[in-house]
């Protein structure tokens, strides 16, 4: 019906026009007045009518009027969207005007080149123009306004990289009516250093003083070949002096310095780099280069006189006064004028809600009174205070999953409340933390101030992470040995914030299951509750162990399968809750605090090496580890402090942990233990940045103690040391603590005695199958006077000689482990080109027994065994009786040790063949039962503050790179360590070496 009512009304449409612009004609005939009648786009192909009407003000029916034709056409050429514009006026059919915008539309850029381009790529020059806003690229529209500001901005490039006189020229072809190809041709000359940089006139400063305030400009050496700071470019030069003049002259005083034109000549260097009369590749400075002469005037001194507020009713003088740090009498300080007026004092408006707070200073000078050649500066400092905002709303853009309270429950401030910019600062660097946005600057947010109002509206734009990681990981380290597993996590489950993950892994030295979820805000309260299951199996120690011999004894080998392997299985759960929700003091450090409560159970078995469970003892370790199911019920009071800016990289930023484990029986575990321990990370940005990244540098300091108490774990084993587990002591070493050194190899080692003490002692004939068995085969012990049976036997000294109490069978060294750690870790971070980064690192620390221990002593059950001859014979016996490969010894007819002398006299005499012993002579296996102490001498380990020496260091560089799937980087890591141990000395088991190459994956901190 309404597609017909159309339909029959399109005839009379001409009708209603004119009874449309009939009275509206009339009356403006009558007033003398003319009207728009049409308004009309022509010429226009890529852009709707729509789209250039709403540039302009002129509709039909609006009075003809010249001057809004002229700032309709002033408001489109604003657009830089067309090349020519024209308006055309013409009369219309019902005595009115019929406006007329005739247009032609930019073209588009379908080619871009850039010829004679050396010193960068093509995509650094887009870069640039991207970060510039020049609008030059391809399927950008091209128009000669922008051909000019691109040349101007790629000369500055260029000069950047050391060519000041670069020539730049450019070539537009028309590929099609709408469409061009722009060719920039360059001629980039000679690439210019600087050789040297001096200053005239200067007689307070020196010019190494002067010239270290220069940050961009600097003389040619070996680190400005990398950092390309040798680069003249006069406007980096031009911001240098300001650098210069603000930094040195003015923050000394001298307030009425003069910097001249800088005079700029050539010069050829002819000696080398030094002393050395040669040039050196990379070292040297180039031959040829520029020498630039600055000429200054220093001027006299000043000093505060009179300062002075103005314009404030928020504070008082005296308020402002203390804040700002300005003093009368005390030297002139422009870093401390700049900072506290133009930092601290706008800082301390914006809490109050002054946003828009200006502070201007002025200065007045005059001579001193008391000396002509010093000078007195009154200050002026004028505020415009502005007026006071609220918060209106607040609204995030961009979150299209992460619901919106998760991020509101992060803000500190609120709507309805006077906006507090350092609260709004903390909000931001708090949001940072959460890791489900990409990083958000404060230029993010976009401020809508109403100054009628005084509100304040504010839109925050996010860019979120991808939430869900599926990793399989795989690699090598010297903690984990090769390994290969994966990772499942996600760190906001749902858009509600909740973290879970789900990691399982296996290699050779280490196998593990772990799965934890965390809410972050219990019924949206600020109280975290998470939990956390996980079994793992660890072997100790490391590769890289080297061979002992100690006392001219039998000693041991420690390979990576050696010492123990320790498995455990347990769960923990864990909360916390912000400081600022328990107290309402230090508001500046507890809304940065977490105070945390964690309880874990878990049951651990360490269990000996296999190399002690195969058939060959020579590569046995003497003192057993063995001890199942200790049980470990520990509570963790916590407390953390954290303004990292990123969870991952950090650049900025530090962070304290502090916490205290308590293990003990009455928590329903088998371990009396408390463990206190701290640590603290700072990160900041150095000013020199690599392809706008910023260099960062960062530390760590570590300390923890373990200190047992109470009744403590009976066990027969070295499962405890002092009371404490073994696997609970402390061992540094490895890409997570030294780079240099092995893993776990930095540790207190002690010297281990074994003994064995032998009762029930038989001889066994040769004859019987296992002679560990009991046997009918066992040979009748005779006296020394009585006469010799007809049947096997054996001499009573025999037995006596292998019957013996606590003699001394090994002697060998074990790493103990301390119950103190002490590390620091300091790293330069450096990026390189996208996700490849260098770092140069320095680590040092040591593990060491901070307290005084007993001796230990372990002893076994007496057990059946063969004694082995080598532990009841002599020296001189050794080497003259004959003993079979099996161990068995030969027994003469008298029943007495048979010497080899005596074996071929017999064989000659009865005519027996070499391999068969002759009659009367037969072989027999020494049994008994064996008990073994062993004593650990802790007593006699180094103890107290004096065993922090036995510290280790490393320096070195790392490259890292991080895959898009893989949450950590790999690292090929070259350390250097200064006092490596590379001659094997008393008390050293673990093979150290000067210089080593390492592959990792992870971070150190």
């Amino acid at each position: 019906m309404r597609a017909m009512a159309r339909t029959r009304l399109w005839p009379f449409w001409p009708v209603v026009l004119l009874l449309w612009f009939s009275p509206s004609i009339t009356l403006a005939r009558d007033q003398g007045q003319v009207l728009v009648e049409d308004v009309q786009i022509q010429g226009n192909r890529r852009f709707p009518r729509e789209t250039i009407l709403y540039y302009i003000q002129t509709r039909a029916g609006d009075i003809y009027n010249p001057a809004q034709l002229e700032r309709d056409l002033k408001s489109l050429w604003a657009q830089n969207l067309f090349s020519d514009i024209q308006v055309l006026v013409r009369d219309g059919e019902f005595g009115g005007k019929v406006v007329i915008f005739r247009v032609k539309e930019n073209p588009i850029i379908r080619d871009l080149q850039f010829k004679g381009l050396k010193s960068a790529t093509e995509s650094d020059v887009l870069q640039e123009f991207r970060e510039r806003h020049v609008g030059v690229s391809k399927e950008e529209m091209w128009n000669p306004a922008k051909g000019q500001v691109a040349k101007r901005v790629l000369k500055s490039f260029l000069a950047a990289k050391g060519h000041p006189d670069a020539q730049i020229d450019i070539e537009v072809e028309e590929l099609s009516a709408a469409a061009v190809g722009v060719t920039f041709h360059i001629n980039e000359g000679p690439r210019v250093r600087v050789l040297k940089i001096d200053f005239e006139g200067n007689k307070i400063f020196t010019d190494g003083q002067l010239r270290k305030a220069m940050k961009n400009v600097k003389e040619a050496g070996f680190i400005t070949r990398f950092t390309s700071r040798d680069i003249y470019h006069p406007d980096a030069l031009r911001d240098d002096l300001e650098r210069v003049r603000f930094f040195v002259l003015m923050d000394h005083g001298y307030l009425e310095s003069q910097i001249g034109e800088p005079r700029v000549e050539t010069m050829k260097r002819k000696h080398g780099f030094l002393i050395f009369p040669f040039r050196i590749p990379l070292i040297s400075p180039p031959k040829q280069g520029l020498h630039i002469i600055i000429p200054i005037d220093e001027g006299r001194q000043f000093r505060f006189g009179k300062i002075t507020v103005e314009g404030n009713t928020v504070f008082s003088d005296e308020q402002i006064l203390q804040v700002i740090g300005l003093k009368s009498g005390e030297i002139v300080r422009s870093t401390v004028i700049q900072k506290g007026v133009h930092e601290i004092l706008p800082q301390l408006y914006g809490q109050l809600g002054y946003i828009q707070m200006i502070p201007n200073v002025s200065q007045e000078l005059r001579d001193d009174p008391q000396d002509p050649t010093k000078g007195i500066a009154d200050f002026t400092i004028s505020i415009e205070e502005g007026r006071q905002y609220t918060l209106h709303r607040l609204e995030f853009v961009g979150n299209t999953y992460t619901r919106d309270k998760v991020l509101r429950r992060e803000m500190l401030v609120a709507e309805g409340e006077i906006f507090n910019q350092q609260l709004w600062k903390a909000s931001i660097l708090k949001l940072n933390q959460l890791g489900f946005f990409e990083e958000i600057k404060e230029e993010d947010a976009e401020l809508k101030p109403d100054d009628r109002t005084g509100l304040l509206d504010i839109d925050l734009h996010v860019k979120e992470k991808s939430r869900n990681q599926i990793n399989f990981t795989g690699g090598a380290s010297g903690i984990g040995g090769s390994f290969f597993g994966l990772d499942y996590s996600t760190n906001n489950l749902f858009g509600y914030g909740e973290s879970l993950s789900f990691s399982v892994a296996a290699g050779n030295r280490q196998r593990f299951f772990m799965f934890t979820f965390t809410e972050p805000y219990v019924l949206d309260h600020n109280v975290s509750l998470g939990f956390q299951f996980f079994a793992r199996s660890l072997d100790f120690f490391g590769g890289g162990l080297g061979a002992v011999g100690f006392g001219g004894l039998a000693g041991f080998f420690l390979s990576g399968d050696s010492l123990f392997k320790q498995k455990s299985v347990g769960f923990s759960v864990f909360t916390s809750t912000g400081l600022s929700t328990l107290t309402k003091r230090w508001p500046r450090i507890s809304r940065f605090t977490r105070v945390g409560l964690s309880y874990s159970y878990s049951s651990t078995s360490v269990e000996d090496p296999p190399v002690n469970r195969d058939n060959n003892p020579d590569n046995d370790i003497p003192v057993t580890f063995r001890q199942p199911n200790i049980r470990t019920s520990t509570v963790v009071p916590s407390l953390f402090y954290n303004t990292l800016d990123s969870f991952l990289d950090p650049t900025r930023g530090q962070s304290l942990s502090i916490q205290l484990g308590i293990s003990g029986r009455f928590l329903g575990g088998d371990v009396n233990l408390l463990q206190p321990s701290v640590e603290y990370k700072r990160f900041m940005r150095v000013p020199w940045k690599v392809r706008g990244k910023p260099t960062v540098f960062g530390f760590r300091v570590l300390w923890a103690h373990l200190f047992p108490f109470g009744r403590r774990f009976e066990s027969n084993s070295l499962s405890f040391v002092g009371g404490t587990p073994i696997f609970s002591r402390f061992f540094l070493g490895g890409e997570d603590t030294i780079r240099g050194f092995n893993v776990r190899s930095i540790s207190p080692v002690v010297l281990v005695e074994r003994r064995l003490t032998t009762t029930n002692v038989v001889a066994v004939s040769g004859r019987t199958p296992d002679p560990l068995l009991r046997s009918q085969d066992i040979l009748p012990v005779v006296r020394e006077a009585d006469p010799p049976l007809t049947t096997p036997f054996v001499r009573e000294s025999i037995i006596r000689q292998f019957t013996f109490r606590d003699r001394l069978i090994n002697r060998s060294l074990i790493p103990i482990g301390g119950d103190t750690e002490l590390l620091f870790n300091a790293e330069y971070r450096i990026p390189l080109a996208g996700p490849l980064s260098v770092a140069a690192f320095a680590d040092i620390g040591s593990a060491f027994n901070l307290r005084k221990y007993d001796d230990q002593f372990i002893i076994s059950n007496p057990l059946p065994q063969i004694i082995q001859p080598f532990l009841g014979l002599t020296p001189d016996q050794l080497t003259s009786i004959v003993i079979d490969p099996t161990g068995g010894i030969v027994i003469n007819p008298d029943g007495r040790f048979a010497t080899q002398e005596e074996i071929e006299f017999a064989r000659l005499a009865q005519g027996v063949s070499q391999g068969l012993l002759p009659k009367g002579f037969s072989t027999v296996f020494i049994r008994g039962l064996g008990q073994t102490k062993d004593q650990i001498f802790l007593s006699q380990a180094e103890s107290g503050l004096s065993s922090i020496d036995n510290y280790r260091a490393s320096v070195g560089i790392e490259f890292r790179i991080t895959m898009p799937v893989v949450n950590a980087p790999f690292r090929l890591i070259y350390a250097y360590n200064p006092n490596a141990r590379v001659r094997p000395g008393p008390f050293q088991i673990f093979r150290e070496d000067r210089t080593v190459f390492r592959f990792s994956v992870g971070r150190t901190f």
